[in-house]
């Protein structure tokens, strides 16, 4: 069986080397050609919360030749045009792919490859991209988890297949209802990733700022609507049902606005990748979190005006219409809710 990594960055490079590792034929590919050169050269080094360096065998899309069985693609959103060019011509007939980016990449995948040939994978963990060669954990390595699923529910042979292959990288578990648990994610991300982006800080600013947790919310709140309308139920994470979440007053608000800090304390620290991508003049997946709300609530006809307005700020950063300061929250304007 013929394995690749599409995608080989950050988290990428350590499935890489762990599939490597446990003797699979496993290809990393990635568009960083000094990245590629090093993992060819010295091996695919981990830091932090594991240590190991890896020979692996990396490269280029450009110089992919052969077909493969199973790919599982962690490219960024924002790299779909260019990437999936090359999934489509390089996977078999009867292959899969396992879409492990962020949002609900599954649709965009399908479309180029088709529905019968994607599988969803939620990364559960996280690691960041150091220098060519390089990639270092950041979650624990018992933590290190994936959410697989097919996109209709069923547990089949490929995804049994799938689920051991990945018992090599970590913990994987199949799951009936994937959707569920990408809305789940979606919606945090949504909240609080982009609002940290917009207050250009961490999370902990965000709860620290009444109008920025306010409008994270209505992000919440309008998430929430999108899926009702489209038949989602979010699966609860940690135990924890996303749904409680839900603000339709001002009284719910200040009800819920206690939970709301108590669910994101232990994460204050995080500062959202898209404000590094910004940073440094790339693209960030704005549209692959609230984009998708916005998409979706067009679809099933529930008005987004907050994430509308949160995916312009940022493109507006990203463009440089605006700057990279907390003041861009001063820009979103909430609807107003019922006191009761």
């Amino acid at each position: 069986m013929k394995l690749a990594i599409m995608g080989a960055g950050s988290l990428g490079t350590i499935v890489g080397a762990r599939l490597s590792q446990a003797g699979y034929d496993v290809d990393l590919i990635d568009v960083n050609a000094a990245h590629v050169k090093a993992m060819n050269e010295k091996g695919a080094k981990i830091i932090g919360l594991m240590e190991m360096v890896q020979p692996v065998k990396a490269l280029t899309p450009e110089a992919m030749t052969e077909p493969y069985d199973i790919m599982f693609y962690l490219t960024k959103t924002t790299q779909n045009e260019s990437a999936l060019k090359y999934v489509a011509k390089y996977l078999k007939p009867d292959g899969a792919v396992v879409c492990m980016q962020n949002g609900i990449p599954e649709d965009a995948v399908a479309e180029v490859i088709g529905k019968d040939r994607v599988i969803g994978g939620i990364v559960g963990w996280g690691a960041t991209w150091v220098e060519p060669g390089v990639s270092k954990l950041t979650s624990k390595p018992e933590n290190m988890t994936y959410d697989l699923g097919e996109l209709d529910g069923r547990m089949t042979e490929r995804l049994d297949q799938i689920n051991t292959i990945l018992q090599s990288a970590g913990i994987p578990e199949k799951q009936s209802n994937l959707i569920g648990i990408r809305w789940t994610k979606l919606t945090i991300n949504s909240s609080f990733s982009t609002m940290s982006g917009v207050v250009a800080g961490t999370y902990g600013d965000v709860l620290d700022s009444p109008k920025a947790l306010k409008c994270a919310a209505h992000i919440w709140r309008e998430s929430l609507a999108v899926a009702r309308a489209a038949d989602v139920i979010p699966e609860p994470i940690q135990g924890f049902d996303i749904r409680i979440l839900d603000c339709n007053s001002e009284k719910e608000y200040e009800t819920k606005t206690p939970i709301f800090h108590k669910l994101i304390t232990p994460h204050r620290g995080i500062r959202t990748g898209m404000l590094y991508d910004i940073e440094a003049g790339r693209e960030p997946e704005i549209d692959t979190y609230n984009g998708i709300i916005c998409k979706w609530g067009e679809k099933h006809g529930v008005y987004t005006p907050v994430n509308a307005q949160a995916v312009e700020i940022i493109r507006g950063m990203w463009e440089g219409r605006y700057k990279i300061e907390p003041a861009n929250v001063d820009r979103m304007k909430l609807p107003e809710l019922p006191a009761e």
